[in-house]
Order: C-alpha cells, then sequence, then structure tokens
C-alpha cells in the first residue's frame, strides 16, 4: 500500500504543478494516472467483496469526471453526471454497510450546508440550477451516509469514509465556487489537494 500511496503523492503533486504551469500533455497523463494508482493499491490490498467492489467502481467513475473536466474543451456536463454516478456508488456502499436504517435528524446537519452553499452559487448557475441542486443532494447525502455507518459501527474503516466523504464535499464546494462565483488562483491547489485526499481515505476504509 505504502508504494501506491508515494507514487499517487507525486503523481498528484505533479499534477497540481502542471495545472498553474498549462502543460497539458503532462495534466492529461498524470490526473487520471493518480486515481488509477489508488484503485490498483484497493485492488491488491483489500479483499474484493461488495464493499470494495463499490468503491472501485466509484474511483472508476471518479477518473471518468476527471478525464471530462481536464480536456481542453471542457465537457462540464459529462463530468458533472460521472462524477455524480461516483456518489450514488459511494452512498451505495456506505448503505450497504448498515445493518438498520440511520437515524434521519443527523441528515439536517448535511443538508443546512448543502443549501446555504447552493444559495450561494444560484445566482451564477443560469442553466445549472437544477444539475447542480442534484449534484449537491448527492455529495450531501454521501456524507450523511459516511456518518452514519461510523457511528454505527465506530472503526478506522469507518473514520477513514467519513473523513474522504467531507475532505470531498470541500473540494466539491471549493470548485463551485471558484467556477460559479469568485475565481481565485489558489482554487487548482484547494480543489484538487482535498480531491485526491479524499479518495485516498475512501480507499482506505477498504482495508
Amino acid at each position: 500500500m505504502i508504494p501506491f500511496l508515494f507514487a499517487s503523492l507525486v503523481t498528484g503533486s505533479g499534477h497540481i504543478v502542471c495545472e498553474y504551469k498549462k502543460h497539458y500533455p503532462l495534466i492529461y497523463l498524470l490526473k487520471p494516472l493518480t486515481i488509477v494508482l489508488i484503485m490498483v493499491a484497493v485492488y491488491l490490498n483489500a479483499p474484493l467483496n461488495q464493499y470494495t467492489q463499490w468503491i472501485l467502481a466509484g474511483l472508476g467513475f471518479s477518473m471518468l469526471g476527471d478525464i471530462f473536466l481536464m480536456l481542453k474543451k471542457q465537457q462540464f456536463i459529462a463530468g458533472l453526471l460521472s462524477f455524480l454516478v461516483a456518489h450514488i456508488l459511494y452512498i451505495v456502499a456506505f448503505f450497504s454497510q448498515l445493518s438498520a436504517a440511520p437515524e434521519l435528524h443527523y441528515l439536517l446537519a448535511f443538508a443546512l450546508p448543502g443549501l446555504l452553499i447552493y444559495g450561494f452559487l444560484y445566482p451564477g448557475l443560469k442553466h445549472l440550477k437544477w444539475p447542480v441542486l442534484i449534484y449537491v443532494s448527492a455529495i450531501m447525502l454521501m456524507g450523511y451516509c459516511s456518518f452514519a455507518v461510523y457511528l454505527a459501527q465506530p472503526t478506522s474503516q469507518t473514520l477513514a469514509a467519513f473523513i474522504g466523504a467531507v475532505v470531498f464535499m470541500v473540494s466539491d464546494a471549493t470548485l463551485a465556487v471558484n467556477k460559479f462565483r469568485f475565481p481565485f488562483k489558489a482554487a487548482q491547489a484547494i480543489i484538487l489537494s482535498t480531491y485526491y485526499i479524499a479518495q485516498w481515505f475512501i480507499a482506505l476504509s477498504c482495508l
């Protein structure tokens, strides 16, 4: 596991540097390669049970979303749909670990910040209001499911899943603010570093 972690740190860091230098050939290589390394690490080190398979599928759709979003003619809707599927797969994975229905009142803790972020983004969304609302709902539900699993089974694996989900929320919120409201120079570094950290923690939950 450690060699793949180190390798993905190198490729992920390289990708962030290349984004600022606009070095597109290396961007096209390093961005999907980082997720591939995480997938290989999971495949080689985790038991290939149903949970792991859902997580691997989520990582695969995340990589597909990365490819759509990094193209020069950015396919934002295709990327959004790919990541939506990835989040749904993570939700299914987390939900599969619950033996009883999660307590709904905790959902408010995730729905409220989701609604606040959506309200903040709303003026800049234009024709993307419904797609972004659906996406925000999905990622908040993913965070809620990961928290419910951690409450039901407080282990290092479920904690890793919860941390990964929360960091993913931070990454997506930063991306949305940068794209729809206030672009800022440090955005790519924050978006990508939190994105890779989130994926690694979710991957670690398989071990």
